[in-house]
């Protein structure tokens, strides 16, 4: 499911959570995955920083490691940070260069990036993704044309907020211009972007989540959706649910694709 940049389907690139890596997510998106392809390629990245097994990787995925996550060792969040919503609003470059060269390279090799899908902290790179997508449209910006690739996501057992932001947005002409009273202004919008949030009644982190979704998207038709399903802190089991997900997933494609052919 990795490295392929299938020319024949669109792309969703995926972000595993915290203390995993993209083989593990590989495993955990299959089942997704066996009633997604034939209408997607899944490109599941791997984080850049080194960490610990994350939530519920061990002992299944024991001797799977190495482990990593999407923040650099030097962010330490607290339950309170958390609950606040006031730790890093910044995607790591290095984290932005590898979103960006595998757009590039998707795109090279005849392919094209559509959507996104997240799990746990790889929910917060989704969002801020789709925000910098959504700010950059509205500016009418022609830099960092690599944003413009992420249409809908999906994401699941949402992470706590804000998003994280990639830092060449803010060197746009057209927000670095602004004063810092504007900026904040416009990165304060909700993200707009249709996407289905899955959140598991059982999920310990469920309140990081809500308050991610609740503070950072908008809700409604042809927004977010946000569900709540019978499960813990992991990727939706039952066949009726990855059906569910593909069905949401292959309608916003529709959607899209109509959109383009009815401005075309």
């Amino acid at each position: 499911m990795s490295g392929t940049g299938n020319s024949t389907k669109p792309t969703l690139i995926a972000f595993h959570g915290s203390g995993s890596n993209a083989t593990i997510h590989t495993v955990q998106l299959a089942r997704l995955n066996r009633v997604l392809k034939d209408h997607f390629t899944i490109e599941s990245l791997e984080a850049p920083f080194p960490s610990p097994a994350g939530p519920g990787i061990l002992p299944f995925f024991d001797g799977c490691g190495p482990f990593a996550r999407w923040l650099p060792p030097s962010e330490k969040v607290t339950i309170e940070v958390m609950k606040a919503g006031t730790s890093t609003t910044e995607l790591s470059k290095e984290v932005e260069r590898l979103v960006r060269d595998t757009v590039q390279r998707i795109n090279t090799n005849g392919g094209r990036v559509v959507g996104l899908i997240g799990f746990s902290q790889g929910t917060k790179v989704v969002a801020g993704l789709l925000r910098a997508s959504q700010l950059r449209k509205e500016l009418g910006s022609k830099g960092e044309d690599w944003l413009a690739s992420f249409h809908f996501a999906l994401s699941v057992c949402e992470s706590y907020p804000p998003p994280l932001l990639p830092p060449s947005l803010l060197k746009l002409p057209e927000i670095a211009s602004k004063s810092e009273e504007e900026k904040e202004e416009l990165l304060r919008k909700k993200i707009s972007a249709p996407v289905l949030h899955i959140q598991g009644e059982q999920d310990e982190w469920k309140w990081a989540g809500d308050a991610m979704i609740s503070g950072h998207y908008e809700l409604g038709e042809g927004k977010s959706i946000a569900e709540k399903w019978d499960m813990g802190h992991h990727y939706p089991q039952k066949v009726e649910e990855s059906e569910r997900m593909r069905d949401w997933l292959v309608e916003q494609l529709r959607v899209l694709d109509d959109t383009k052919e009815a401005s075309s």
